[in-house]
């Protein structure tokens, strides 16, 4: 499937629910070696697979939504994707914990007014939000932020 604006709800909403994931892992660690090795390095892990997830749906949002949102780094975000995918050992620990302290925090604000705008102009269904609010699937966001 051509990826279109039509079909970037989706995609964002994935994007939102791998956040919310990732906040749920991380949640508790101010050191990044202690989250490294906490849990025999489960949430660590974890968040690296929430991380490419999010840079899988990165690559499948239209270009038309990316160029709206150009504050966005899409391009690092999708690069990261890459590094955990092909250098998983050589995944520098600092660069995660940095990412999902500091970096992640904004992007689930960008992606929350992704949505909230797209919605507003029409340019995403609003059915199809309303009824990915009832799925099970995506329990790990916060609705509430986006209206």
């Amino acid at each position: 499937m051509q990826p279109s604006l039509k079909t970037d709800l989706v995609y964002c909403l994935r994007i939102l629910e791998a956040i919310g994931k990732i906040n749920l892992y991380a949640t508790g660690y101010d050191d990044p070696f202690v989250f490294f090795e906490a849990n025999d390095q489960k949430d660590f892990n974890a968040c690296l697979l929430q991380l490419l997830h999010i840079g899988e749906q990165v690559s499948r949002i239209s270009e038309e939504t990316k160029s709206s949102y150009v504050n966005i780094p899409w391009q690092t975000i999708k690069a990261l994707r890459n590094i955990v995918a092909h250098d998983y050992v050589g995944v520098d620990k600092l660069i995660v914990f940095v990412t999902i302290t500091e970096h992640i925090p904004v992007f689930k604000v960008d992606m929350e007014h992704i949505i909230q705008t797209e919605l507003k102009q029409g340019n995403f269904n609003q059915t199809e939000y309303d009824m990915s609010k009832q799925s099970n699937f995506y329990r790990h966001i916060d609705f509430t932020n986006i209206e």
